[in-house]
């Protein structure tokens, strides 16, 4: 019988260790080197509102889709400059901060899903960036994304020939998040502190900086709370669309990759230091701790369920990585990218 080697802990510990301080140091080099690094703009739409936007990448040839990277709630483009450095030799990307993000101009309007999808088509149609669109949607953006694609569909386009899901929401992501307890446990808590990120990211120093920078101003977190006061409205009308009952699907045959994260491992991580410093109550924590025995089966379950969207698709499970796949291991969400491009092409 074929024996199977058994790896001290210790030292296989240390093998990821350094593998992930190479990698970062790779990234790190490449932000060095580079003198084509792209800068944002203030781009004004047609009623004076102003956007932030970068745009990457090699000049774009006539039916080459354009990559549109779409953050969740409470994110801004600052953390995708990772996944942005690996894809722009190659591809064109576009990056852009919505109202109130950034350097973008704040807006009175209320901040839902399908008015933010409808401030990206006005965004597109200013800068005259025409069809063919993937689009790269993490966390709430996979509702953005959506609405997006109902938009154009709507308007006769079959306007979108891909997608990349990144631990992306659905319309029943709400059976798990918001929950009731947890502003009780994380309260006073550094978010990305706690689940690990500062240590755990593998952009530049000066990458990372930008993003905790942008997430501590007032603005950026004005903006998260208005956001935050639509997201449930906003997958609730989602979800009245039935898009994940459509045949033939939404997308019909376009690409649709669909990658899966481990967010327990974030909140986990939460748990245990709610117990240490006393956040909410016993009860509360017991409580949280047996949702959290859930999680993985009911989120892998809303994860596979986004596979309806297309009849050509593919699942790709990353258990080493909790919510923010794009922060912990750019390069899977780029070879995701090709994956989606080599397609349409062929």
């Amino acid at each position: 019988m074929r024996s199977v080697p058994i790896f001290d802990l210790e030292s296989s510990h240390q093998l990821t260790t350094d593998i992930f301080v190479a990698f970062k140091q790779i990234l790190i080099m490449q932000a060095s080197s580079s003198d084509t690094e792209p800068v944002s703009r203030l781009v004004a739409l047609p009623n004076g509102h102003r956007l932030s936007v970068v745009i990457a990448g090699p000049q774009r040839q006539a039916d080459v889709p354009i990559t549109i990277i779409i953050p969740g709630v409470a994110c801004s483009m600052t953390e995708w400059a990772g996944v942005r450095r690996l894809l722009s030799p190659n591809t064109s990307v576009l990056l852009y901060e919505r109202s109130g993000l950034g350097a973008s101009d704040e807006s009175e309007a209320s901040p839902t899903a399908s008015d933010i999808a409808c401030e990206l088509d006005v965004l597109l149609q200013t800068l005259a960036i025409a069809p063919p669109y993937v689009l790269v949607c993490h966390s709430y953006g996979g509702i953005i994304a959506r609405e997006f694609v109902d938009l154009r569909q709507r308007a006769g386009g079959d306007d979108v020939v891909g997608m990349v899901c990144v631990d992306a929401n659905q319309e029943d992501s709400i059976r798990l998040w918001p929950d009731s307890d947890l502003s009780d446990l994380g309260k006073g808590l550094d978010w990305y502190t706690a689940i690990g990120l500062d240590e755990e990211n593998v952009l530049a120093d000066a990458e990372w900086q930008a993003v905790r920078d942008e997430q501590r101003s007032e603005k950026h977190q004005r903006t998260t709370q208005k956001e935050m006061e639509h997201y449930v409205e906003s997958c609730k009308e989602l979800g009245a669309k039935k898009q994940l009952e459509r045949h033939p699907p939404l997308l019909g045959n376009h690409p649709v990759s669909v990658i899966r994260g481990h967010p327990e491992r974030d909140l986990r991580r939460v748990l245990q230091i709610a117990a240490t410093v006393g956040n909410g109550t016993e009860e509360q924590r017991r409580q949280f701790g047996e949702r959290l025995d859930l999680y993985p089966n009911i989120h892998e379950g809303i994860q596979k369920e986004i596979l309806k969207l297309s009849l050509q698709h593919r699942f790709l499970d990353v258990p080493e990585c909790g919510h923010f796949i794009h922060l912990m291991k750019p390069e899977i969400v780029v070879e995701e990218v090709r994956w989606v491009l080599q397609l349409q092409r062929g």
